[in-house]
């Protein structure tokens, strides 16, 4: 444990203290970079545009360091010694920024399936006891890149001589924002007779 004691001597005697500005700083920016590689993963920005999300990364790195740096100065924290307990404490708020981070993005930047639960077949939801619900569902896909289109095949039981349509919805792209809509009029029509939007 830092001697905090032998450092109020030294700024006393005017000898340089070791501060915990530059490691604290650090660590907030090294956050921040992590909260950045998270949120360009999840919106497949990273896997679209390599550089562009090196530059961001960079660019939030050094801003939360610059920042870090500023408030903790403005606090007086370049006269307080680096102690294990104050490193302690800005990693544990340094995990839990980007552990909430990474949570928000989940919620923002969902997969297709995750989508399709939350916006149609999920608990609550038209959907949800039909045969295109979570569990009745026997197939779901979507097509390759370029193609924002997914299929979700219908299960359970069917009636004799009866038939339920494949359920065809579009914006079904992993990380995308837009809510799932129907694909063809088919599909606009089975979501309307099960009181979808």
């Amino acid at each position: 444990m830092a001697d905090t004691g032998a450092a109020e001597r030294r700024l006393a005697a005017g000898g340089p203290v070791p501060h915990g500005l530059p490691m604290l700083s650090s660590i907030c920016g090294t956050a921040c970079v992590a909260g950045a590689v998270v949120v360009t993963t999840k919106s497949q920005f990273l896997f679209e545009h390599h550089a562009l999300s090196v530059l961001a990364w960079a660019a939030v790195g050094g801003l939360g360091f610059a920042v870090a740096w500023g408030v903790l100065r403005r606090l007086g924290f370049q006269r307080r010694p680096l102690t294990p307990g104050m490193t302690v404490v800005a990693l544990g708020l340094a995990f839990a920024g980007v552990w909430g981070v990474q949570a928000a993005a989940s919620h923002v930047y969902m997969s297709p399936w995750d989508r399709y639960v939350a916006e149609l077949a999920g608990p609550g939801q038209c959907l949800a006891a039909t045969p295109y619900d979570t569990v009745a569902a026997s197939v779901v896909t979507w097509s390759t890149r370029g193609d924002d289109r997914m299929e979700v095949w219908p299960g359970g039981p069917l009636p004799k001589g009866r038939t339920h349509p494949v359920l065809l919805l579009k914006n079904a792209v992993r990380g995308g924002t837009h809510p799932l809509a129907p694909a063809n009029e088919e599909s606009r029509i089975l979501l309307h007779s099960y009181g979808c939007r």
